[in-house]
């Protein structure tokens, strides 16, 4: 793994003089370069290190260059295409994938020379202030500084995006990041896809029309045309009904889509950017999501790490959040020494959301203009008795043991009534039945 904070650069290409006078130029503004000659070669470089450009010929002995953007847009790696030999055809195929220049040899040294300043004066861009955050990210962690680095690299392109995360990690404020920093103008719209019916998300997708009102009265567009020109951010992507998954693959596929009631289609463009708090590397073998589906959204998956994996980010935020409190309140509250390093101790499950709520809480309950103890108000020391709209779950407990007690407590609370828990859960009446067939398929988890 390199420790060198200059830029990097992977040359691909087999042709000698090319590689010399490429790297001559990118060494003089400090670029470290790695060379490699055949697809192969470029392969096993970039499974071992993340560059910040690679230049890559077209034609190499042994395939195409193309055959390597991939996995250099899975890394963040800005590309650049070379060839000697031009064509409508390579260059139309070019244009397709997401490039940040496509140069004709002999190239022109001055262009070549603007590409690798512009690479490396955007990789010297500082980190977010922890204290001011960048688009709502706020943090000092490595993990955090990473993220921000994946987002800025994928945000000016067209890939879609599957974000994975736990509960409360903030996915929606990293779609809004992506939308923020790309060249979209449009709008950007979210939708939770787990908490609506399955004939109701289809209509507010989609849109709809109606034969039965006025001319024009009855059509209501949906999500997609809403979102023209800018972002659909589709969050719980799992909590998707399989049939509605298909139709989006459709529209995602066609860039069309068609009103419900609709005799038309509608072209879109739209960039679409998906969330999920189930795994990604397991979410669409567990019947969660259609394996086209998944390959379709996840063309470029970003992770965010659980806040107790980037301890460096939770004092910026508990300082922050407290500093919002303070505004609006008209406080001066702050957290001593030993209170921060509590704080910054803490696993936090619920993440982001749960020290929100939990510098929200010692604030209030605070005496003074000091908060020395902010956990103290939120520490359970004995079991609390259920009663029958109250849940009591151990320390220990499994996710899937928490949630299916959750579901049969709200659908006992609600006299079984689907609808009723469904709405109360914010989840569909649909994710409840699936979860309902699962646990009849495994008897032991309802005992």
């Amino acid at each position: 793994m390199r420790m060198s904070s200059n830029p990097s650069l992977l040359i691909v290409d087999d042709d000698i003089s090319f590689v010399r006078a490429a790297a001559e130029i990118a060494r003089s503004i400090s670029y470290d370069i790695t060379v490699a000659g055949t697809v192969q070669q470029g392969e096993i470089w970039l499974k071992r290190e993340t560059f910040d450009l690679a230049v890559i010929d077209l034609s190499l002995p042994d395939g195409s260059g193309l055959e390597l953007v991939r996995a250099c847009t899975r890394s963040g790696t800005d590309v650049v295409l070379v060839t000697g030999y031009p064509s409508v055809e390579t260059a139309v195929e070019a244009i397709r994938t997401s490039l940040l220049d496509y140069l004709v040899k002999p190239i022109e040294p001055a262009r070549y020379r603007a590409l690798l300043e512009s690479v490396a004066k955007r990789r010297s861009l500082p980190p977010p202030v922890a204290e001011q955050g960048w688009h709502g990210l706020i943090g000092a962690s490595q993990a955090l500084g990473m993220m921000i680095t994946q987002i800025r690299r994928v945000a000016p392109t067209d890939a879609s995006v599957l974000i994975q995360g736990e509960s409360g990690t903030g996915k929606e404020i990293v779609a809004r990041a992506i939308h923020a920093e790309s060249l979209r103008t449009g709008a950007f719209v979210a939708v939770n896809c787990g908490a609506m019916e399955s004939e109701q998300l289809a209509s507010q997708l989609f849109g709809s029309e109606s034969s039965d009102s006025g001319e024009g009265h009855g059509m209501l567009p949906g999500y997609f045309e809403q979102a023209a020109g800018g972002t659909l951010f589709l969050d719980e992507i799992g909590e998707m009904p399989m049939l509605l998954q298909g139709q989006l693959m459709r529209a995602l596929e066609s860039g069309v889509i068609r009103r419900n009631g609709g005799r038309s289609d509608i072209g879109i463009n739209v960039r679409v950017i998906a969330a999920t708090h189930y795994r990604t590397d397991r979410g669409h073998g567990s019947g969660q999501l259609r394996d086209d589906l998944f390959y379709r959204i996840g063309e470029f998956p970003i992770a965010i790490p659980p806040l107790r994996e980037r301890s460096d980010d939770i004092v910026p935020l508990a300082n922050l959040f407290l500093s919002h409190l303070n505004q609006r309140h008209g406080g001066r509250k702050s957290f001593t020494g030993t209170a921060l390093e509590q704080l910054r101790r803490f696993s936090w499950p619920g993440n982001v959301r749960e020290l929100r709520n939990a510098v929200s809480r010692a604030y209030i309950m605070a005496g003074s203009d000091t908060i020395a103890d902010p956990l103290g108000q939120i520490r359970i020391t004995t079991p609390l008795e259920e009663t029958p709209s109250t849940l009591t779950i151990a320390v220990g407990t499994t996710f899937e043991e928490v949630e299916r007690r959750m579901l049969m407590k709200t659908l006992e609370f609600f006299g079984n009534d689907k609808t009723k828990a469904a709405r109360a859960l914010g989840v569909s009446v649909k994710t409840i039945y699936n979860h309902l067939a699962k646990y009849q398929q495994n008897p032991a988890q309802t005992g």
